[in-house]
């Protein structure tokens, strides 16, 4: 199977949030709770659609952590940008067939909001399940969305963290790193500009060759540490 540039490109934000802190599970979890009670279904998921699976990140109602996305309804509903509702799986074809609905749980009614990335790209859904047919409101479709919007700020906020976090554990290293290679073109220098200032600073041809050499090393340090700086900021 061949897969789009602008897959490609949903699958890499998708895999930026495939892994949450405990406490923004906690988050997760209240979420689907409040979803299962606003829509009133007894299921509720919170997932992110990777290329084949489709990975549960919190649910109530249900005990799986991921699903096949050749069968799944959400694999339908990120191509889409308004709330996805099936009322009748039974009667619509893309589902009829479908494992969850032809066998247990009996899966009849579905919606779901999309989860966007920081570019705008649908990673996963905020969904409900229901083994009996019904619609939504209005009122509820405007709620799930907006539920959604909160999920997406969350995943959001749980990458920037991690992102901030592991660019300040390097850029420690690189300074622990640097700074012991820094000392050597530096006390050179030194050195060299002692010697300069014990002539009355009147320096030989080899001090100032000296004193090149060790300005262009110090240079080259300096211009690794800012190259490295620049790669972890952009």
């Amino acid at each position: 199977m061949t897969i789009s540039g602008k897959e490609k490109r949903r699958l890499e934000a998708t895999r930026k949030y495939l892994h949450f802190e405990i406490d923004r599970e906690k988050e997760l979890d209240d979420i689907v709770m409040l979803a299962s009670h606003i829509c009133e279904t007894p299921i509720a998921l919170i997932t992110l659609m990777d290329e084949e699976v489709q990975f549960i990140k919190a649910k109530t109602g249900a005990d799986v952590t991921e699903m096949p996305r050749s069968t799944s309804f959400c694999t339908h509903a990120i191509e889409l940008d308004e709330v996805m509702v099936v009322d009748d799986a039974t009667r619509d074809a893309r589902f009829a067939q479908a494992p969850v609905v032809a066998n247990d749980p009996h899966i009849r009614f579905y919606a779901s909001a999309n989860l966007k990335s920081y570019e705008g790209y649908n990673v996963g859904t905020i969904c409900v399940y229901d083994v009996k047919p019904k619609a939504l409101s209005e009122v509820q479709k405007k709620h799930l969305s907006a539920l959604a919007r909160q999920v997406s700020h969350i995943m959001e906020l749980d990458r920037s963290l991690k992102l901030l976090k592991e660019q300040n554990n390097t850029l420690a290293e690189i300074g622990q790193i640097q700074s012991h290679e820094l000392r050597s073109p530096v006390s050179s220098i030194l050195g060299i500009m002692e010697m300069i200032k014990e002539d009355d600073y009147v320096a030989e041809r080899e001090y100032l060759l000296l004193l090149e050499a060790a300005t262009k090393k110090l240079d080259e340090k300096i211009r690794l540490i800012v190259s490295h700086t620049n790669t972890l900021t952009t």
